[in-house]
Formats: C-alpha cells, structure tokens, sequence
C-alpha cells in the first residue's frame, strides 16, 4: 500500500465526511447535493483502489474487480463534477450538455468494462505499473487515461472559468482545486497516454518510467484539488476556533468577578450554575455562556451600585475600582445603600469590546 495512494485516499476521506456534514445541516442545497455525490464517489474509487492493492490488508484484496469500480466511479463523478461547473458558468441548456457528459462517461465506462472482461486477469495484478505489454491492460488504461485527461482538462478550464463569476474567498478555492487538476492532466494521464499508446502500436514506451513518477504527480494533484475544494470550510474553521480559545479564555477570566456578584445577588444568574472544573471542559456553545456571563456581571454591577460611595461624575455614573467594588459587596451585605441605581465603570468608548475590558479590568483586580 504506497504512501500516494494513502495520501489521496485520506485527502478524499477528509474531504467526504466535511461534505456530508455539512449536507446534514443543510440538506435541501441542490449545489451542496451534487457536490457531497462528487466528493463521495471519488471516495468511493479511491477505497476501491486501496482493495485492488497487492499489498493491501483490505478484505477481498485479491479481486481485481475494484479496479474496474474504481475507474467507473471515476468517470461519473467527473461527468457529474462537469455538469456542476456548467451550471456555474452558464446556466442556460444545461441539461442537454449534462446528458452529453453522461453519455461520455457511460461510453467510457463500457470500453472500460470490455477491456476489463476480455483481459488476462491471471497475473496476479491489473494495476498501470503491471501493466508490461497486455494488449488488453493497455488498452483498459488507455480508455481510462483518455476520458481522466479530457475530463480533468475540461474541469480546470471550468473552474478557471467559474471563479471569474464567484467572490474573492470563491475565486481562490476555484483556482486551487482547478491548479490540481492541471496537474493531475499534465503530469499523469498525458503522460500515461502517450506510453500506452507507444506500448500498443510501436511495442516500445515512449515514456519510460511513467508507471512509478505519475503516482506521485495524481495524489499531488488530487490533494491540491481537494483543498481547493475544502478550502472555504476550512478557513472558516480556523477563524471560528480562533473565536472561540478567545470567548473560552474571557469567559474564564470573568469569573472572579462574576463569582463575586452572584454570591451578593443570586438573582442575576439565568442559568443553574457549574463548578469551576465542570467549566473547564466546556466546548459547546462558549460564545453564548461568555456573553451570558458579561450580561449577568452588568446585571449584577447594577444591583450593587446603591452600595457604592457617590463620586464626582457629571453624567451621573460612577467609577469603579476593584477596592471600591470590595466596600460595595460587604456594604451589601449588611443592607446599607448609599445611593441610587446609578451606571457604574461605564467604558470609555460604545461597543461590546470596550465594555468587556472594564468587566476584565475589574474580575482582574478582584484577582489579584
């Protein structure tokens, strides 16, 4: 089992299970659809390849039908992938081209079966690289290399041509999965294209070698091709995880003073609440516990400003130190107010973040 194959294999996998998640959450996207369907029939080929692998610990290992499965899958989803980008470039008599790219695949995918049927299977192996000078092998890769090289040359030139009409983020995972279909075109089925084709009718390879130094040039051009693919999710990933260390480590750091007010006033707290080690392995939904946590802090600063000493604001609000927040909470305590409901450490600019940075100035000082 080469590390390629394992490569490209993975790269599918990854690629599927992000796709069928996501069309669990939304499963009425007729684009998303089609493009889960893509992403599972590659992953479906590929495992079919890892079957076909002599070396392979899959059960059924042995067979030589997954390669022809393999390559079937391959075809549809590439006609499949095809029509998706014809839809995005242009819309109008889509369904007529569409039923043109089927046609082909179905056509290829007869020649592949043919070939396959009338081939000698008793070698042991029907890989490319064992393919030596098998009339039939050769031409079962020939058919296949034929329609792969069309359908990945189409398909970059539609990607190309459907990032003109998508947004910056759009454009770049277009052209990135579009760069590895090139290379997948120019570095393994042109290539092998032309030594079957010197194998068949010159009985020499014009390519020597093609059958170790393409691998490496797919499962290259598969990767790039599924990161173009994943890579919208897979940014908005990173900037979601980066949001949520930062809500985790705010919401971490109020406690001291939120802790503080709900000891004085239970009644600002909405929710039942958690132990500190119980919140240490909190993961979901830490966005909304940290501004829950904010808004119960305001709460409970508003319900503790009778108990703080007056000073000379002019716009009637007051200050707030975490020595004077102290006085206030044994003050009370013992039912002493000194004023009204006033605001209190009210920040210095409008806006969440300002106010989230006196609420940590505060729960710091309480700290230390």
């Amino acid at each position: 089992m080469s590390v390629p194959n394992l490569a490209m294999w993975g790269a599918a996998a990854g690629a599927s299970g992000w796709k069928i998640s996501q069309l669990i959450r939304v499963p009425v996207d007729r684009d998303l659809r089609v493009i889960t369907a893509c992403t599972f029939l590659v992953f479906l080929a590929l495992t079919a390849q890892l079957a076909a692998d002599p070396a392979s610990a899959l059960p059924g290992a042995s067979s030589q039908l997954p390669k022809l499965l393999q390559n079937v899958v391959l075809t549809f989803f590439f006609a499949l992938l095809i029509i998706l980008l014809e839809s995005i470039v242009d819309s109008r008599g889509v369904a007529s081209r569409g039923m043109v790219e089927i046609g082909i695949a179905f056509v290829a995918s007869c020649g592949l079966a043919a070939t396959f049927v009338l081939a000698d299977k008793s070698s042991g192996s029907f890989s490319y690289e064992a393919a030596g000078s098998a009339t039939m092998q050769l031409l079962f890769y020939l058919i296949g290399n034929v329609y792969m090289a069309y359908a990945t040359g189409r398909g970059a030139v539609l990607t190309w041509r459907a990032g003109d009409q998508g947004q910056s983020r759009v454009r770049l995972s277009l052209r990135v999965a579009g760069a590895g279909l090139v290379i997948c075109c120019l570095g393994t089925h042109l290539p092998r294209i032309a030594s079957t084709t010197g194998r068949l009718g010159l009985r020499h390879d014009v390519v020597p070698g093609s059958g170790l130094w393409t691998t490496p040039f797919l499962a290259l051009g598969i990767s790039i091709f599924f990161f173009g693919v994943a890579y919208p999710g897979v940014r908005a990933g990173v900037v979601k995880l980066r949001l949520w260390f930062m809500d985790r480590k705010h919401y971490r750091r109020l406690r001291p003073l939120w802790t503080s007010l709900r000891q004085a006033f239970p009644d600002i707290t909405l929710l039942p609440t958690t132990s500190q080690a119980r919140e240490a392995f909190r993961v979901r939904h830490m966005r909304l516990h940290f501004y829950r946590r904010a808004i119960e802090c305001r709460d409970g600063l508003v319900c503790l400003s009778p108990y703080l000493e007056p000073d000379e604001a002019t716009d009637g609000s007051s200050t707030l130190s975490a020595e004077r927040l102290r006085e206030g909470l044994l003050r009370s305590t013992g039912g002493e107010p000194r004023a009204g409901v006033h605001v209190v450490a009210r920040p210095a600019d409008p806006g969440m973040e300002a106010d989230l940075r006196e609420l940590l100035a505060l729960s710091q000082g309480l700290r230390e």
